[in-house]
């Protein structure tokens, strides 16, 4: 009986949170094409937002994402949404009241972050492509209930990648928190893949084909969420939260027992590499990122980061590999440019780094840490005139970074512009003194940040430079 109340009393909560949501819903901007307007009615139709219970750094509150038709009684979500919520969840269309009761998971791939759900009820479900005939350039949309407003919106884009081992891919539109488990439509309306999150971000549609074909029975919530997968899953959302609040030792014991339960998922060696790299132990992080590469060979992010771990061991041969392949699976990763262009640098190629470093700062202007290290090997190179100007755009877009103004006056009182010289050691030493000033070492190359006091040699260093600028 009390299990029973207890029941009916979060039901009544989650139907109240949904009648103000339903109250609060805004109709669709009327500027978009009638095509988009076409697929938008056609998704609207089957599209629901999921809400339940969830717990997070030990607090109770709401959860879940969109979820969308599969079948007059089943619901295809994100698998990380419906572990994700501890209690009832309940499905909803954003222009009609009727509340669907989930009453449990028919199937289920972690892999593929997808969970396709039993409901109380019918709906109406959307047809289902064919997302092995994909095309790069293909014109898509995702529909769903978006962060802040949580309201139905459906973004446009096209295709831009697909992975060859998974068919996974990615998309242009626009995506946020509460668009996991969005459908995405071909221009016929059809659902060609799930909107799951980190990249590529897309799974394909066919695997909820194969799941919804071998889908023969219901396991309830409470049953279902003692399974292995799921429990590591919640070991894993643990981790993460200790490892974003700073705890990388206990975010690490708690990525260990998800890897005990589910030893083949590649996203948590990632985030253990990542705890691993927190707590300094580089050569262990390198085996999990060995893990990462072996199960999800397309993952650029995770030979960049492998890459970077090397390079805290000095071994930036290896590193330099790690990153070309990364900027083969990603050519747009700005960042990927500047930390091999780093790794040239440090091993000796200059070429190489210029050459690099000329790609990043054409992906992103805005990197003042590219303008200042092209600006470094310029100056190795002898052409002083290009590092004061490298120098002086880096110090544009970031005006407190003070090794740049030291660096650059270290050139112009090379080229005898002792003026220049003293007025930017002046800059160097006044940064030093007040702290308004960032500061990046040799060794780390921008992946770590040291603080230096006026009392440090590096002080001292501009002190005697400045010195002998006002002698000369």
């Amino acid at each position: 009986m009390r299990h029973y109340t207890k029941f009916l009393f979060c039901f009544l909560v989650l139907g109240v949170f949904f009648s103000f949501s339903y109250a609060q819903e805004t109709a669709e901007t009327t500027d978009k094409s009638t095509e988009t307007n076409l697929i938008s009615d056609k998704a609207k139709e089957s599209t629901v937002r999921l809400v339940g219970f969830s717990k997070r750094r030990s607090e109770l509150g709401l959860g879940g994402g969109t979820g969308f038709f599969v079948a007059p009684d089943k619901i295809a979500t994100n698998f990380h949404v419906a572990a994700g919520v501890s209690g009832l969840m309940t499905a909803k269309l954003s222009h009609k009241e009727t509340i669907w009761l989930v009453e449990g998971v028919v199937a289920y791939d972690i892999a593929y972050d997808i969970a396709i759900l039993k409901v109380t009820g019918e709906g109406t479900p959307l047809s289902l492509g064919d997302s092995d005939i994909l095309q790069i350039g293909e014109p898509v949309f995702l529909a769903g209930f978006p962060s802040p407003e949580r309201s139905y919106k459906i973004t446009e884009g096209v295709i831009e990648k697909i992975q060859k081992n998974d068919k996974r891919f990615r998309t242009t539109a626009e995506a946020y928190p509460g668009n996991s488990g969005s459908p995405v439509l071909n221009s016929k309306g059809e659902v060609i893949g799930i909107h799951y999150g980190h990249d590529p971000g897309n799974s394909p549609v066919n695997t909820i084909k194969t799941l919804l074909a071998g889908a023969t029975s219901t396991e309830f919530f409470t049953q279902w969420r003692k399974r292995n997968g799921i429990r590591a899953y919640i070991y894993f959302e643990q981790g993460k939260q200790k490892y974003y609040d700073g705890d990388a030792k206990g975010a690490t014991n708690d990525f260990n027992q998800a890897i005990e339960l589910t030893p083949n998922d590649a996203k948590i060696y990632k985030f253990r590499a990542k705890s691993k790299v927190k707590l300094e132990d580089y050569h262990a992080a390198i085996e999990d990122y060995n893990q990462v590469i072996k199960l999800n060979p397309d993952d650029a992010s995770a030979y960049k980061e492998r890459a970077d771990a090397k390079r805290k061991l000095r071994n930036h041969t290896s590193a330099i590999e790690d990153y070309n392949q990364a900027i083969k699976l990603n050519p747009k990763d700005a960042f990927t440019y500047r930390a091999n262009a780093d790794a040239k640098r440090k091993s000796g190629d200059y070429t190489g780094a210029i050459e690099d470093y000329n790609q990043a700062v054409k992906l992103n202007p805005e990197d003042a840490e590219a303008y200042k290290n092209r600006g470094k090997v310029k100056a190795e190179l002898g052409d002083d005139a290009g590092a004061i100007e490298d120098y002086s755009q880096a110090l544009k877009l970031n005006p407190k970074n003070v090794f740049t103004y030291n660096d650059r006056a270290d050139i112009k009182r090379k080229l005898g512009d002792y003026t220049g010289a003293i007025d930017d050691y002046n800059q160097t030493l006044k940064k030093l003194k007040d702290g308004s000033f960032t500061y990046q070492t040799y060794t780390e190359h921008g992946l770590g940040t040291v603080t230096i006091t006026p009392n440090d040699t590096y002080t001292y260093y501009v002190y005697n430079n400045r010195g002998w600028a006002k002698r000369e």
